[in-house]
């Protein structure tokens, strides 16, 4: 069972789990932007599946270029919540995304 980052873990080592959290945001920024290209794909072999797209876009992110999450935010995956976070979010950082880009979503 996965558990939220505790108040005390999380002032111990607040530079780590912020980074972590950063991390996590960048991820999911470019997972959900693979989804647009899901089933556009096409190599020789066929139709490249959504997970592999995903992280061979994942892969080409350099850290050096990752965004700050916006205030706000709320990673998906529960490990990298805080003690106080609720699910699900205030924030859609799916939509702010759409937004951001002018995307609808399909």
């Amino acid at each position: 069972m996965t558990m939220a980052i505790s108040e005390k873990e999380y002032k111990e080592l607040k530079e780590y789990w912020d980074y972590q959290r950063k991390v996590e945001y960048n991820k999911e920024k470019v997972y959900y932007m693979a989804e647009k290209f899901d089933g556009r794909m096409v190599t020789e072999y066929g139709t490249v599946p959504l997970n592999e797209l995903q992280e061979m876009m994942w892969s080409k992110i350099n850290p050096k270029d990752y965004d700050d999450p916006p205030k706000g935010y709320i990673p998906e995956n529960p490990d990298y919540r805080l003690w106080n976070e609720l699910w699900p979010p205030a924030l859609d950082v799916k939509k702010a995304l759409d937004d951001d880009y002018n995307l609808q979503r399909s």
